[in-house]
């Protein structure tokens, strides 16, 4: 969803065998069926479930040589992630 405000927008529970279900909206907006792949993404403290696919990959690999090009380290930028997402969180949703 290009353009959209990254939010938390629904809570889903983890099973007794360690399961999460992608509700079904999700599913059919991402394409997802059984068997389809995702990927954990882990950022900062943020865990992030994707849809596997070569445009991710190669999304990742703009991502660092942007980051390269600029003389910052993914490392860096993964520092200062958490500072980044609390600005951003209260420029969308105030202070409290």
């Amino acid at each position: 969803m290009p353009g959209a405000q990254a939010r938390p927008s629904e809570t889903i529970r983890v099973g007794d065998k360690g399961r999460i279900v992608v509700p079904p909206k999700y599913r059919k907006l991402h394409k997802l069926s059984k068997g389809s792949e995702v990927l954990l993404v882990q950022l900062g403290e943020t865990l992030m479930v994707v849809p596997s696919d070569v445009t991710l990959f190669r999304l990742c690999e703009r991502i660092q040589d942007a980051l390269a090009g600029r003389g910052v380290s993914v490392s860096q930028a993964l520092k200062n992630l958490g500072k980044v997402r609390r600005r951003r969180f209260q420029r969308l949703y105030g202070q409290g």
